[in-house]
C-alpha cells in the first residue's frame, strides 16, 4: 500500500496546527507528514513584546518543533519553489544543492515576511519585531541605551539616548511601546544620572486612532491610559523617512529617538512570489475549502493566504487565532478528501481581541464583552498562558510572570564583540554623519545623494571644504592616521551610504592593492584641505579670483571634422600635450590627449577618421563663476594638469584654460611674500 506524503511549508501557528491534527488523525504507516521550517522551533508571537520588555525570557516563547510534533518529519531546509504541475517541492539541501521531493498534498503556511523598505531608511535604522532574535536584540539595545545615558555628560545627548520611537499603532506597536515604557521607567530608579521624567516613548500612527481592530471605546481607553503612563501619541502622522537621529513625518516634523521600532510593513516570502498561482495584494487566493485556487492538492493558510471567512464573507485577518483555525480546517479537509468525503468551507466566529498596553492594563473584547484596565490585563495573561503551545512553556511563562511581581526586570545584557559587517545608513539633508573630534570608527561609501566636508576656522565658523557624490567615499583619513575626525561631514541632500567598520576597512586596505591605490589618490587632494599645516596655502588659493590663473584659449585646436592625421601632425609639430575640439561658435565638444591618440591607433583608426570618433566627450570643465579653490580641487582629485574654462555648463563656450603649474607658482609666491616668524627670522640671522 502506497504511503501518502503531505508536505507542510511553515512552522507557525497555521502549519503546526495542521501538522498536529493530521498526525493525530492519520496512521503513521499510511501517511508521511513532512514539515519544512527554516527555524527548528515555533515562536509564540503574541508574547514577543514581553520578551523585548524583559518581562519573560526568550526560551518561554519558543518550542522545538521536533519535541512538539512527534511522528512528523521536521526539516530546516528552505523550500525555494513548489512545482504545481508535477506536485514536487524544490528545496535547498545542506550542501547548497537543490533537491526535489514529490507530494500527494502540500500545505503552504509560510506566513509573511518583514518589509522595512516601505519607508526609506527604516531597514537601516529600525528594529523589527518578527522573531525571537528581533525581540532579544531590541531588549539588549534598550538596556544599552540606559547605560549610555548614565555615563553621558551632555543633557541633550542623554535625552536622545532615552528617546524611543515606535512606528505603527496596531497590536504589535501598542504592546511593544507599553513594554518598553514599563521597562525603562521602572528601571530608571537604578540609575543616578537620569530619572523617569527624562524618558520619552513616542507612538507614531498614520490613523487618527490606535488599535483599529477594537471598538472605539476601548481604543480611546487604551490611548488615555498609555498617555497617562507617559507615552506620547503622534496620530494622523505618516513616517516618510528614518535616519540615525529619528523619524521624519510627512508634515516635515522630526521625532528624535536613539531607538526606532517598526511594526509596519510586510511582504510575501519569495516562495509565494515565485508561485504561479492567483494572488491578490501578493497573497494567495483560495477556494472556500482552503485549497489554492485552481489546484486540487495544494492548500494555502495563514498570513500568506487571502482566505474568505464563510462566517461573515470577509477576508480573514492575519492573526494567530485565525491562522490556527485555518490550519485545523485544512487538516480536516485533507483527511475528508483522503477518505472520500466532501470538504467544508472555512467558517470561524472569532472569540475576540486582547491587547496589553503596559502598567498592568489591557483592553479586551471576548464574545461581545468588553473589558479594560487590570481585569482585561489579567484575562489577557490568562488566555495567552493557556494558548502557549506546551506545558513546559506554560510553566516557564508562569514562573517569569510570578518573578516579575516580586523582583525588578532584568537589566543585564551581554557585552559581546559583534562581527563587523557592511551595512547601510540613511541621513536627511543637514544631518551630521560625523563631527570633528569624533572617534574614527567607520568608512563610508555614498550610494545616493551628496555630502559636504566641513572644517571650522580659527574663529569657530564652519567652512565647506568639499562635496562628495554617488560612488565617492569619505572617512578614511582618521582611520588611516589612527586619530579622531579632523573635520565634519554632513548630508547635503538625502543620503544613502554603505558603512564599513574599521576592522573590515583595515583588512581590505591591507590586502587589496587597487583599494590602497584608490585611497592614496584620494588622499593627495584631501589631506591638504584638512591638514592644518597646509591650510594656509589652500586659504591663499581660495582668496585668489579665478581670473588670476585664466589663460587664453590655446591657438592650436581641432574641429570635430578634423582627421586623426591632422591631430597627430599638430601634436608632433607644436609639441602640445592636449588639443581642444571646438565648433564654429567656440563651444567645447571634447578634448584629445596623447591617451586618446594611442588608443585610437591601437584600435586601428585610419588617418581619415574624424576627431568626433576618437575625442574624449564631455571632459571635466569649470565655469567662469567657479572659484580657484574648486579648480584646484578638481585637478588634484582627478590628477589633471589643466582644466578648460567655459562660460556656463549649458552652452560650454570656451573662454580659456587653467594650468596647475600657474596655480603652484602663485602659491609659492604667496609663501615667499609671507613675513617670517620670530623664530624663522632668528634662524635666518
Amino acid at each position: 500500500m502506497a504511503i501518502t506524503r503531505i508536505i507542510i511549508v511553515g512552522g507557525g501557528f497555521a502549519g503546526v496546527k495542521c501538522a498536529r491534527i493530521l498526525r493525530k488523525r492519520l496512521r503513521l504507516e499510511s501517511c508521511e507528514i513532512v514539515l519544512f521550517s527554516r527555524e527548528n522551533s515555533m515562536v509564540f508571537y503574541p508574547l514577543l513584546a514581553e520578551v523585548a520588555g524583559a518581562a519573560i525570557n526568550p526560551g518561554a516563547v519558543t518550542v522545538p518543533l521536533r519535541q512538539m510534533l512527534p511522528g512528523v518529519r521536521c526539516r530546516t531546509e528552505e523550500v525555494r519553489r513548489i512545482d504545481l504541475p508535477v506536485s514536487e517541492v524544490e528545496y535547498m539541501g545542506d550542501a547548497g544543492r537543490l533537491n526535489r521531493m514529490p507530494f500527494d498534498h502540500a500545505v503552504i503556511a509560510c506566513g509573511a515576511a518583514v518589509n522595512l523598505t516601505l519607508v526609506p531608511g527604516m531597514a537601516d535604522h529600525a528594529f523589527p519585531l518578527k522573531s525571537v532574535g528581533d525581540a532579544i536584540a531590541l531588549r539588549f539595545h534598550v538596556t544599552e541605551q540606559l547605560e549610555k545615558a548614565e555615563v553621558c555628560d551632555d543633557p541633550e545627548r542623554r535625552r536622545w539616548y532615552l528617546s524611543f520611537v515606535v512606528v505603527g499603532g496596531g497590536f504589535s506597536g501598542v504592546e511593544v511601546a507599553g513594554e518598553i515604557n514599563d521597562l525603562v521607567r521602572v528601571s530608571a530608579k537604578f540609575y543616578n544620572n537620569f530619572s523617569a521624567k527624562d524618558v520619552t516613548v513616542t507612538l507614531v500612527h498614520s490613523r487618527d486612532h490606535i488599535l483599529p481592530e477594537v471598538s472605539p471605546a476601548l481604543r480611546e481607553f487604551a490611548r488615555v491610559k498609555m498617555e497617562q503612563a507617559g507615552i506620547q501619541m503622534v496620530l494622523q502622522a505618516r513616517a516618510v523617512l528614518a535616519t540615525a537621529e529619528g523619524v521624519e513625518l510627512q508634515d516635515g516634523r522630526m521625532i528624535r529617538g536613539a531607538t526606532l521600532v517598526c511594526t509596519i510593513g510586510t511582504a510575501m516570502p519569495q516562495l509565494v512570489q515565485r508561485l504561479d498561482a492567483p494572488k491578490e495584494a501578493g497573497r494567495l487566493l483560495t477556494d472556500p475549502d482552503l485549497r489554492l485556487r485552481g489546484a486540487s492538492n495544494v492548500w494555502a493558510i495563514g498570513d500568506c493566504a487571502l482566505v474568505v471567512n464563510a462566517y461573515d464573507n470577509h477576508p480573514s485577518p492575519t492573526t494567530g487565532q485565525f491562522a490556527e483555525r485555518q490550519g485545523q480546517q485544512a487538516a480536516k479537509n485533507i483527511i475528508h478528501l483522503l477518505k472520500g468525503r466532501p470538504t467544508r468551507p472555512f467558517s470561524y466566529r472569532p472569540l475576540g481581541q486582547l491587547c496589553g498596553i503596559g502598567e498592568k492594563n489591557a483592553v479586551a473584547e471576548i464574545l461581545g464583552v468588553r473589558l479594560s484596565g487590570f481585569p482585561a490585563w489579567w484575562l489577557w495573561r490568562t488566555v495567552y498562558w493557556l494558548k502557549s503551545p506546551s506545558w513546559s512553556r506554560r510553566i516557564k511563562v508562569a514562573f517569569d510572570w510570578t518573578w516579575e511581581l516580586f523582583f525588578p526586570r532584568d537589566l543585564a545584557y551581554p557585552r559581546v564583540d559583534r562581527t563587523e559587517r557592511i551595512v547601510r545608513a540613511h541621513y536627511r539633508p543637514g544631518d551630521d554623519i560625523f563631527v570633528e573630534g569624533d572617534p574614527a570608527v567607520y568608512f563610508y561609501v555614498i550610494e545616493q545623494g551628496e555630502v559636504e566636508a566641513i572644517k571650522r576656522d580659527s574663529a569657530g565658523q564652519p567652512r565647506i571644504l568639499a562635496r562628495f557624490g554617488p560612488g565617492e567615499f569619505f572617512g578614511e583619513i582618521a582611520l588611516l592616521d589612527g586619530s579622531v575626525r579632523i573635520g565634519s561631514v554632513r548630508a547635503r541632500t538625502a543620503v544613502e551610504v554603505l558603512v564599513m567598520g574599521k576592522e573590515v576597512f583595515s583588512q581590505i586596505f591591507g590586502t587589496l592593492t587597487p583599494f590602497r591605490n584608490l585611497l592614496a589618490q584620494a588622499l593627495r587632494w584631501r589631506r591638504p584641505r584638512l591638514n592644518p599645516r597646509l591650510a594656509q596655502s589652500w586659504a591663499a588659493l581660495e582668496r585668489a579670483p579665478l581670473s588670476t590663473f585664466l589663460e587664453p584659449v590655446p591657438e592650436h585646436r581641432l574641429s570635430v571634422a578634423d582627421t586623426f592625421e591632422e591631430a597627430v601632425r599638430l601634436f608632433d609639430q607644436h609639441a602640445v600635450e592636449w588639443l581642444c575640439v571646438l565648433d564654429e561658435h567656440a563651444r567645447l565638444n571634447g578634448i584629445v590627449t596623447r591617451n586618446e591618440l594611442f588608443e585610437a591607433f591601437a584600435q586601428g583608426q585610419n588617418p581619415a577618421t574624424q576627431a568626433q570618433e576618437f575625442m574624449r566627450v564631455d571632459p571635466l570643465v569649470i565655469t567662469q563663476g567657479d572659484t580657484s579653490l574648486m579648480a584646484g580641487d578638481l585637478m588634484n582629485k582627478h590628477d589633471l594638469d589643466w582644466l578648460p574654462v567655459v562660460e556656463n555648463h549649458d552652452l560650454r563656450r570656451m573662454i580659456g584654460v587653467i594650468r596647475s603649474e600657474r596655480m603652484l607658482r602663485h602659491l609659492l609666491s604667496q609663501r615667499l611674500d609671507e613675513p617670517a616668524s620670530a623664530s624663522e627670522q632668528l634662524r635666518r640671522a
